[in-house]
This record gives C-alpha cells, sequence and structure tokens, in this order.
C-alpha cells in the first residue's frame, strides 16, 4: 500500500512539474530553488549538513553539498 502512495505520489508530482514548466518557467524554476534552499537551510540548522563520513574543510562542504542535491533532485523527480 505504500508503495503505491509513494508511487503516485512521485507521478503526481512530475507531471506537476513539467505542467508548470510548461506553463511558466521562471516560475517552476523559482519553485525549485526555494524548495531546495529550504532543504539546505534545515540540513544546516539540524546539524545535518556534512556528509556522513565528515570530511574536513571546504572539501567536505563541496562534498555535501553536491551529495545532498544529488539526492534531493533524484528522491523528487525519479
Amino acid at each position: 500500500m505504500m508503495m503505491a502512495i509513494s508511487a503516485l505520489h512521485n507521478i503526481s508530482r512530475s507531471v506537476g512539474s513539467t505542467m508548470m514548466m510548461t506553463a511558466d518557467r521562471t516560475l517552476f524554476v523559482w519553485l525549485i530553488g526555494g524548495e531546495l534552499t529550504v532543504h539546505f537551510v534545515v540540513k544546516i540548522v539540524r546539524g545535518d549538513f556534512l556528509f556522513y563520513f565528515r570530511l574536513e574543510g571546504p572539501f567536505g562542504y563541496i562534498l555535501s553539498f553536491i551529495w545532498h542535491l544529488t539526492t534531493k533532485v533524484i528522491a523528487d523527480f525519479r
């Protein structure tokens, strides 16, 4: 049951995003940008931003940003 609900949610989100992108591309970019911004702010506030094996320095932050961005986009729009 949960798999069906999850699949329907992903399909509706993908179809809704496609419809919004065809109607108003600027609004779509703002929506996705805002959602990603909120995601990253919540990760930073919770202290959960750095990658799970805690690399130090700027390389750790860059790798963590790429990791979170990739997983967020794949999880939301697969």
